[in-house]
């Protein structure tokens, strides 16, 4: 068993994990903080909201995002975020073998 802590901190990009096949991201977002479209590469993207709330849009559709909603992306999937709170974020990315 691995336990990973993060904290609300200044940095907005903190890797909490890593192997060959997951990484953990921490992301911790201020209010009216964007993070351009972008894609998760060849993974699959889990977006986990612990704290605040953030704008999450992908071409098709945007959703608000707060403690107890997640979202799952496809591989190669473009996606954007805006923070409406300060808000803390856990990024899962697991690639296909």
């Amino acid at each position: 068993m691995d336990v990973l802590t993060f904290q609300p901190t200044d940095t907005m990009k903190e890797k909490l994990y890593q192997d060959s096949a997951q990484t953990i991201v921490h992301l911790s977002l201020k209010a009216g903080q964007k993070i351009p479209e972008h894609h998760g590469a060849d993974a699959i993207v889990t977006v986990i909201p612990v704290r605040g709330e953030v704008i999450f849009s992908t071409r098709e559709q945007s959703v608000t995002l707060s403690p107890g909603k997640l979202v799952r992306l496809n591989a190669q999937e473009l996606h954007a975020l805006e923070a409406t709170q300060n808000s803390d974020i856990i990024v899962v990315k697991w690639k296909k073998e």
